[in-house]
């Protein structure tokens, strides 16, 4: 049996860079072995965004670079410098590349109406890391809800009770109907019974709207 040492060496070998790629994926292992080579990483980071985070902090802060990694993979946002984060060329092609990558974007540029738009046209949840005002604008929650009908849940109160942005929204999905206002809730609870009636089940109102709240809680 190896004894503590021998196992600490093993766990140290199979960690280390370039041992182990199915761990650390070729694209990193080409930054780990030249992370200050600009060719290197800005052609590593084309094929794994998320490689950028062995490179060097000059390199990082570099927009050309900044630009390919998120390009390839919009979460790469986490791994450029502060500026990079604050620029928003750099930031529309992380959120149009993965949505949710504006969480990752410096406070302004979440109140940013032209990245916020590109980031719910890309997936609908981004809605939740947008700036309140945001929220409350008509074609940002309605280009939201039409990508995912649940980022209705993060639209504003009044627009959680405007038809139009309802309708969109439990068109996409009827998941969307426990984040509606009342009495567009309660209407559309009508409307899908209806439906399902139509297609042979026979659900009571009630119950149907048990049934899509049980859905949103799961």
């Amino acid at each position: 049996m190896a004894d503590a040492g021998e196992e600490t060496e093993e766990e140290n070998e199979l960690l280390r860079p370039g041992a182990n790629l199915a761990l650390w994926g070729a694209a990193a292992v080409e930054v780990q072995n030249d992370p200050s080579s600009q060719s290197a990483v800005a052609h590593a980071v084309q094929k794994d965004g998320r490689a950028l985070i062995h490179a060097v902090p000059d390199l990082k802060e570099q927009k050309e670079v900044a630009l390919k990694a998120v390009a390839a993979d919009g979460t790469a946002l986490m791994f450029v410098s502060e500026n990079m984060k604050q620029d928003k060329d750099v930031v529309l092609a992380a959120v149009r590349q993965v949505g949710t990558a504006l969480r990752l974007a410096a406070e302004p540029l979440a109140a940013d109406r032209d990245v916020v738009l590109a980031a719910v046209r890309q997936c609908g949840q981004a809605l939740r890391h947008a700036a309140e005002h945001l929220r409350d604008d008509k074609e940002v929650c309605s280009a939201a809800v039409q990508q995912n009908g649940r980022a209705l849940k993060h639209a504003s109160e009044r627009l959680r009770a405007d038809k139009e942005v309802v309708d969109m929204a439990i068109e996409n999905t009827t998941e969307a109907l426990p984040y509606a206002g009342p009495e567009l809730k309660e209407e559309w609870e009508n409307v899908l019974t209806k439906r399902w009636k139509a297609a042979g089940l026979h659900i009571e109102r009630r119950l149907a709207g048990q049934i899509v709240n049980q859905i949103a809680t799961n």
